[in-house]
């Protein structure tokens, strides 16, 4: 009785094509270029720009900023300015409003502190 024997070995590993490993690559790119974008851009309403232009401590109790906000020319857009310490405990705030008809505003604003604040900021603007 004869038996025959194949030459390949049994235990054959399957080969990986460099092809599937590219695209498995350009894949896991692709996500995390996603994913960075969507993080980078959480919290933000689309079309409205606030930015701190400058903020004077003037003495113990009184803080001026002045700030921009860019928008779109028909929303009315409500933001906060607010004084801070030096652990960033607020110690004044202020509501601010942008009205429709403007593309934006640029302002002055003082605030009065209770003690000595260390800046100032125009933050969390949001479409009324």
């Amino acid at each position: 009785m004869t038996t025959s024997v194949s030459d390949a070995p049994a235990s054959a590993e399957p080969k990986r094509g460099r092809l599937g490993l590219v695209l498995i690559g350009v894949l896991a790119a692709v996500t995390a270029g996603g994913f960075g974008i969507l993080a980078a851009h959480t919290g933000q309403t689309p079309g409205i720009v606030p930015q701190t232009i400058t903020y004077d401590v003037r003495d113990d109790t009184t803080v001026e900023i002045s700030y921009s906000v860019a928008k779109p020319k028909g929303d009315e857009v409500h933001c906060k300015i607010d004084a801070y310490d030096v652990n960033f405990v607020v110690l004044a705030e202020k509501a601010v409003t942008v009205p429709a008809g403007t593309s934006g505003a640029t302002r002055s604003d003082t605030l009065r502190t209770p003690r000595r604040a260390t800046g100032a900021r125009v933050k969390e603007c949001r479409k009324a």
